[in-house]
């Protein structure tokens, strides 16, 4: 008798998950392309890596470095932008990275008006970057 009952607490289990993951497909599909599977639209976000950088450029003495050319340049993308009043930035990828893998490290190019050009090494996954400019030095 109490594997009976197990055995019908496992089917109605079933059937409770299998209702709900319907009802979540049909959900997510009115939404979203029907030419992409349920399965493959959970996969595809599930993978992708959106790039998504924030910071702020300024100089040696702290003073924030408006309109300063900022570069990302990973795999064949390459994003750019320009600081604003406040030496602030935010550089966002139009599309994810789904088909292969995100890179390991970005490049990074800071490039500024009487300013040595800055260039570094970021982490794919790094979100967040403070740049400091070094004056550039003119010698006749």
């Amino acid at each position: 008798m109490g594997a009976l009952r197990y055995l019908l607490f496992a089917v109605i289990g079933i059937v409770i998950a299998s209702a709900m993951f319907l009802l979540l497909n049909v959900l997510v599909s009115a939404s979203h392309d029907a030419g992409t599977g349920f399965i493959e639209r959970w996969i595809i976000r599930a993978t992708c890596a959106q790039y998504e950088l924030h910071g702020s450029v300024r100089d040696a003495a702290g003073k924030p470095v408006p309109y300063a050319v900022v570069e990302v340049t990973y795999f064949e993308e390459q994003l750019s932008t320009r600081t604003g009043v406040d030496g602030s930035f935010v550089l966002k990828a139009a599309e994810p990275v789904c088909d292969q893998a995100p890179p390991t490290n970005v490049t990074l190019l800071v490039l500024a008006d009487e300013f040595r050009p800055k260039r570094q090494s970021l982490a794919f996954e790094v979100a967040s970057v403070d740049v400091r400019l070094e004056p550039r030095e003119f010698r006749p």
